[in-house]
């Protein structure tokens, strides 16, 4: 599980600080699920604010439409949550610790950690991957954010 986690970590670092090298492009209007690179990295972020408020069991909000201007700005905001999402991790005796949380419908579901892990996980590769096909749909290059690579750049994990 914080293996997995630590994957999704690197990933978005790897990617965000690839993209600083394209300052322009980051909040370019493009074609795509959402209207710039930079929306594209907003919703992740939120998303994993969510998850992450749900898996601590939090009865508060995760926050509202969070924006960013630059790339770096984003790997920040990213690198602080990842260091408090890890922390979090590490805490928890198992995986299999059940998580009982609402949606915004207010419906009630029950999880194990790992499995919401899973899904923050999952949610982010999907994403980094509409960021690559808009970053070649536009003309640029992309980089490798695959979990091959994570193992490959962190053979101790």
């Amino acid at each position: 599980m914080n293996q997995l986690y630590d994957y999704h970590v690197w990933a978005n670092e790897r990617m965000l600080d690839h993209l600083a090298s394209y300052p322009s492009v980051f909040t370019k209007p493009m074609a795509g699920p959402f209207s710039s690179i930079a929306r594209t990295f907003e919703h992740i972020y939120d998303v994993d604010r969510i998850w992450f408020s749900r898996m601590k069991e939090s009865s508060e909000p995760a926050g509202g439409e969070t924006t960013f201007s630059t790339a770096a700005e984003a790997k920040k905001a990213f690198t602080d949550l990842g260091k408090e999402m890890s922390r979090f991790l590490q805490e928890v005796r198992s995986g299999d610790t059940m998580i009982n949380y609402r949606t915004k419908e207010e419906m009630l579901f029950q999880n194990t950690l790992s499995e919401l892990v899973t899904h923050v996980v999952n949610h982010g590769t999907s994403h980094r991957g509409n960021v690559v096909a808009m970053l070649r749909t536009a003309g640029y290059g992309s980089c490798p954010t695959d979990f091959i690579y994570f193992l490959r750049d962190n053979p101790s994990t």
